[in-house]
């Protein structure tokens, strides 16, 4: 009789035991996910790098030959870009009227291609994303003639996640200039470098009203 009740006694502490382990654990790693989601650079999910990838990639499509529709649908309803060269733009009729007018001369034109690459997206503590890519556009101008360096620059923009998936909500387009202009360029993000979370859309659309 002894012997049992012992047996149960072990077996009730070896339960409590393990219990108390387990519930360590579950609180160690719900502290350890609040203290990473406090930090100023949140992981984002393996499904939203893609998703944002797979938009930086069909914007490259959406403006060259062979699109069926305009870039306008990836820019929500509220964003804002600045192109170099142009009028900011800040309306849904804006982007529209940009994008249709790029897909009718450049895209039903060929010759033209852009590849957007070396992208940086990094999640911000608000939701928000803040993504970089290097862009470079190349053109045959001539039947019979050899593609050409059009242009290259970088394209700095803040993503949200909509119902519809992610958007682009600031872009900021500057091409690059030449070796020792000492032009200054917007940084592009790096993590838990709070420094390098804007866009620098502010200072453009500053500049545009002077």
């Amino acid at each position: 009789m002894r012997n049992s009740k012992l047996a149960y006694f072990f077996a009730g502490a070896l339960v409590a035991t393990i219990a108390s382990l387990a519930t360590h654990t579950l609180d160690a790693r719900a502290s350890q996910k609040a203290a990473r989601k406090s930090t100023s650079h949140v992981l984002l999910s393996p499904e939203d790098y893609i998703e944002i990838q797979q938009l930086y990639a069909m914007y490259a499509r959406d403006v060259d030959p062979g699109s069926v529709r305009d870039a306008s649908w990836m820019f929500t309803r509220d964003a804002v870009a600045m192109i170099s060269g142009q009028k900011p733009l800040t309306t849904p009729e804006e982007f529209r009227k940009f994008y249709q007018n790029v897909r009718d001369t450049q895209a039903k034109g060929g010759g033209v291609r852009h590849f957007n690459s070396s992208f940086v997206i990094v999640g911000m503590p608000d939701g928000t994303a803040r993504g970089s890519s290097y862009m470079v556009g190349v053109e045959t101008k001539t039947k019979g003639g050899r593609p050409e360096l059009q242009l290259f620059g970088k394209y700095e923009d803040k993503l949200v996640k909509t119902p519809e998936g992610w958007r682009i909500k600031e872009r900021v387009w500057k091409a690059d200039s030449f070796r020792g202009s000492m032009e200054e360029v917007t940084p592009s993000p790096i993590p838990n470098d709070p420094k390098t979370y804007e866009t620098g859309i502010k200072a453009f659309m500053g500049s545009s009203t002077r």
